[in-house]
């Protein structure tokens, strides 16, 4: 009998309304808080439904919103007391705009959070427990009226199942069984769950699985902060991520970051610390779908920086594979169009060492297998932003390198040579660089020439300095000029030539041709039969089939 009059009595709106008046009172006035609740009906079984659930910020705008909310009391007595202890709750139709206004230092949350911290006047901390909750139609949003662009965060569409749902003070923890949602840049995640955690100074998604219709994305993610830091995310937030074997599509990258290329897929595990404006990947281990693979790690500064801030990345390479196409892909924009496109001759590679890159030099030192041969090299460059402006210096050392293919000159092959380097251009009409070192072997015109020394600069389709030959079909030394223009060589030079067999050099048909003496050149031409100029010879002597013929000075 008793049970009917109280059922009969928690029927009545007027009964309802004044429980749900007496429960937000309780919370608003021991807290500091604005929520309110337009009507509760609740049944004798501890069912409740809370219709229009309103919580308003600081600046009296909407912070949480709920159409409906059901659920059923576990401790009757608690919710009177302010309390909130549910078994079941199901929410409809939410709204939660989180804002950080122009001038202000926290958000909204963060102020609502801050009236349920134990340091506040309340003589108790607030309690919100939940044992399983389901959110459906929801639109969760993120502002920041200080930005130029105030919309962080913006999903909508978002339907979520909760379990062991725990406020208690500022401190929340539960698990996500599952979420979907739909961001206002375009990527719809599809499902996502993990064991969240929040407090004022940490945000933790531990075993978190995170799947859209081409991405599988598995971490462990912890964003330390301290408060006012989300006013400026990507300089102070820090980062603390451990990325277990996952695959990734460039496409849902792109909604966020569009200096990708498009359908790409990487297999990806590593570890990342630090704000997205100095980001630290240590263990990566990357793989595409076209078989570049990155293994090592990689540090980002100002990535995601404001035209004053430049770009800026440090990369320990225990092995990089790829190819000039496929590395333009992988990397940022801001990486691949900087690059020389005479990489592209290189075909597929791999590299060993450390490169450090800005948006207008190159730092490397590093070991390089190409499909023309090996590089290895330290050296720095500059101006790589305007790349026919490009300067260079530093060492390189080539083993069976393709050079005439690199070049696309058909007289030169392979090189293999150590030679120190200073000057800049890449290509034929800019190329101007010192060259100092030892070539081991060089292939030109059909020969391979053997032990030369080089001391001097070329710039093509000149060379102007020294060089020592120690070959067994040449000895010589020369100082001069070398005009190697396809159309017609000019030769400005004086050699003394201890040995040189024209024939085993294939510069003369001839089955013997032997030329000795100590020379000054002055002519041009591409070949004996064309050549026109003054030639200045003393001690000369050459041999051929027939005889010898030493020659007087003249």
């Amino acid at each position: 009998m008793l049970l009917l009059v109280l059922g009969i009595a928690l029927s009545i709106p007027y009964v309802q309304t004044k429980i749900a008046k007496h429960f937000t009172n309780s919370i608003n006035k021991d807290f500091g808080t604005n929520i309110s609740i337009d009507a509760v009906r609740l049944s004798v079984f501890g069912g409740v439904k809370f219709k229009n659930v309103l919580i308003l910020d600081h600046h009296k705008d909407t912070l949480i919103f709920s159409k409906i909310v059901n659920t059923n009391i576990l401790e009757g007595k608690k919710i009177l007391d302010g309390d909130l202890i549910f078994g079941y709750v199901r929410l409809d139709g939410v709204l939660f705009k989180i804002k950080l206004y122009k001038n202000e230092k926290q958000t909204n949350l963060d102020q609502f959070v801050n009236a349920f911290d134990s340091d506040k006047p309340s003589t108790r901390k607030f309690l919100l427990k939940v044992d399983n909750a389901s959110i459906t139609d929801a639109h969760f949003s993120v502002i920041d009226e200080n930005k130029e662009t105030p919309v962080d965060i913006n999903f909508t569409k978002l339907n979520t199942t909760l379990s062991n749902f725990l406020l208690y003070g500022p401190d929340l923890k539960t698990k996500i069984v599952e979420m979907s949602f739909l961001d206002h840049r375009g990527v719809y995640v599809k499902n996502m769950s993990s064991d969240f955690t929040y407090s004022k100074k940490k945000i933790q998604f531990s075993n978190l699985d995170l799947s859209t219709k081409e991405s599988n994305f598995k971490a462990n993610v912890i964003l330390n902060y301290k408060s006012g830091d989300f006013s400026h995310f990507t300089d102070k937030v820090s980062f603390d991520v451990k990325i277990k074997p996952s695959k990734i599509a460039t496409n849902d990258i792109r909604h966020f970051y569009d200096e990708l290329g498009k359908n790409q897929f990487f297999k990806i595990n590593a570890d990342l610390k630090g704000p997205l404006n100095n980001l630290n990947i240590r263990n990566l281990n990357l793989a595409d779908s076209n078989n570049t693979r990155i293994n090592g790690r990689i540090v980002f500064k100002n990535l995601f920086g404001d035209a004053n801030q430049k770009f800026y990345m440090n990369g320990d390479f225990n092995r990089m594979s790829s190819s000039y196409d496929n590395l333009v892909t992988i990397l940022p924009n801001i990486v691949g169009k900087k690059l020389p496109k005479e990489l592209k001759k290189l075909g597929r590679f791999t590299v060993v060492g450390n490169s450090q890159l800005s948006s207008s030099a190159i730092d490397a030192d590093f070991s390089m297998v190409t499909e023309l041969g090996i590089v290895k090299s330290f050296f720095k460059m500059k101006s790589i932003d305007f790349i026919d402006e490009a300067s260079y210096m530093g060492n390189i050392v080539l083993e069976d390198f393709d050079l005439g293919s690199l070049l696309e000159r058909k007289d030169l092959g392979k090189i293999t040579m150590n030679i120190d380097i200073d000057g800049k251009g890449f290509t034929e009409k800019y190329l101007n660089t010192a060259l100092k070192g030892d070539v081991t072997k060089i292939d030109f015109n059909s020969y391979t020439y053997t032990n030369v020394v080089v001391n001097g600069n070329f710039k093509n389709p000149n060379y102007k300095g020294q060089i020592t030959i120690n070959d067994p079909n040449l000895s010589m030394n020369f100082d001069g000029l070398l005009d190697l223009t396809n159309k017609e060589n000019k030769y400005d030079f004086h050699i003394d030539v201890e040995n040189a067999n024209l024939n085993k050099l294939k510069l003369v048909k001839d089955s013997v041709s032997v030329f000795k003496g100590d020379v000054v050149v002055q002519v041009t031409g591409n070949s004996i039969e064309n050549l026109q100029g003054n030639v200045y010879i003393k001690k000369t002597s050459y041999q051929n089939g027939k005889d010898t013929y030493n020659f007087d000075d003249f």
